[in-house]
């Protein structure tokens, strides 16, 4: 390869890497985080939350007083999404809490009265959920689902503890709280898929996009490096030592021979030492 070609070569390679790294630069994600319009992501408190999880039950009798009220909210929240969201699922899923809990609340409120009538049935709840009265359409779905994803989180965190610390005195109270602990595992589940899936998770993509974008930046820059390195090897090096200074000294005698210009004797011994 002739010297310029060389450095042509070395020149668009050079070129080529920084235009990649420079559009790598440019679409570094700055968001990563960013979801939907709120600012949650699964497993997330989401920015409205009034309070974080924080209740622990010792008692069959403390977590019907606290999962009673518990459910409560989470009915009234599904109301709200039932009138004003223009999701078709959300709207079934409203309704299924609403079907759902209100029969846990009826039958825990039944539980609590026969089981501990002296005890006082009333809280302090403190709600763990923004107020929904406000939203409509696409920015209800999402804070719904960035509060009721903790929110139900907390209902499966009092019902395991009730199961594995043998708190239960009635196996009916158990086999409800297995239920609710399945079954809003199961729901949380179909909301988070619901995050990936809807339009507004594009900001997600973007940010993946960008950090794929990023990598392969990094990538480009280090292969810049080694070509660089080797291109600079080939394009300064000169010849090997002993080996194309050897193979030119012999040709130049092979030459001087053909022509006259050296006897069989001068050539012979010539090439000799040249070899040894």
């Amino acid at each position: 390869m002739r010297q310029n070609q060389k450095i042509v070569l070395l020149v668009g390679s050079i070129i080529v890497a920084v235009l990649i790294i420079v559009s790598a630069i440019i679409a570094f994600p700055r968001d990563t985080q960013r979801v939907g319009p709120g600012m949650m992501g699964p497993g997330m408190i989401g920015s409205g939350m009034m309070r974080s999880m924080s209740v622990s039950v010792d008692s069959e009798y403390e977590f019907f007083v606290h999962m009673i009220p518990h459910h409560e909210e989470a009915v009234m929240a599904a109301e709200i999404l039932k009138e004003n969201t223009e999701r078709e699922e959300m709207k079934r899923f409203a309704e299924a809490i609403i079907r759902t809990q209100s029969e846990e609340i009826e039958q825990m409120a039944a539980w609590l009265e026969a089981w501990y009538p002296e005890k006082d049935h009333d809280i302090n709840y403190q709600p763990m959920m923004r107020d929904l009265e406000n939203l409509t359409g696409e920015s209800l779905d999402w804070a719904f689902i960035e509060d009721m994803i903790p929110h139900h989180m907390e209902a499966i965190m009092m019902s395991q503890q009730l199961l594995s610390r043998g708190l239960v005195e009635h196996e009916e109270l158990a086999s409800l709280a297995r239920s609710i602990r399945n079954n809003q595992r199961n729901e949380i589940r179909m909301m988070r898929s619901w995050m990936v899936q809807w339009p507004g998770n594009a900001q997600a993509t973007e940010s993946g996009n960008r950090t794929l974008m990023l990598w392969i930046g990094l990538i480009s820059l280090l292969a810049l490096i080694i070509l660089v390195v080797l291109l600079i090897k080939v394009v300064f090096s000169g010849p090997t030592p002993g080996v194309s200074s050897g193979k030119s000294a012999k040709g130049l005698l092979d030459m001087r021979y053909v022509k006259g210009e050296i006897s069989r004797e001068d050539y012979l011994n010539t090439r000799k030492d040249l070899e040894s």
